[in-house]
């Protein structure tokens, strides 16, 4: 299973604290396991302002009982961060960082996207000098989703769905 996120390393935590994240989500990801893994898991940061949102996160993750919210204002949840970002044996952590259109998925699962868009959409056609498709990767609640754009119009999949085709 193709998984677009990437690996949580000490630097992008690092990063990402400077930039203001200070709750941050851990959740089991199953698409991140490998054979030989214990566990895979997902950690997505939250600004300082953002607790609310931080908080509904971890509430909608009620049946995960790897779920965790730290703060990386307490040295203890800190430290607890920067051991995930070490890659400990047998466990990968990933980070939901924000894809958007930036994202350039790989050949097969452009095709898989082509299918789907002359399946679900066959009007949606890019022209030279006009309006062109966009298809953008997005994170929510740790769920990956795809969003299709063509002109003013938007469909929105959960990224599982694209691997149907």
């Amino acid at each position: 299973m193709y998984n677009p996120l990437p690996i949580l390393t000490r630097g992008l935590l690092d990063d990402q604290i400077a930039k203001g994240k200070r709750w941050f989500i851990r959740q089991t990801f199953p698409r991140g396991m490998e054979a030989r893994l214990i566990a895979a898991f997902l950690i997505r940061g939250y600004d300082a302002e953002e607790r609310p949102l931080a908080d509904q996160h971890l509430a909608a993750l009620d049946k995960d009982g790897n779920a965790f919210l730290y703060d990386a204002g307490n040295p203890a949840h800190l430290d607890k961060l920067h051991i995930a970002a070490s890659q400990p044996f047998g466990y990968k952590v990933f980070y939901a960082a924000r894809k958007g259109v930036d994202w350039k998925p790989p050949a097969h699962y452009q095709e898989k996207m082509r299918h789907y868009l002359r399946r679900h959409h066959p009007a949606w056609r890019s022209q030279k000098e006009g309006d062109k498709i966009q298809i953008g990767l997005h994170e929510e609640f740790g769920e990956l989703f795809l969003k299709f754009s063509y002109s003013g119009e938007d469909d929105t999949i959960p990224f599982d769905q694209i691997e149907k085709y």
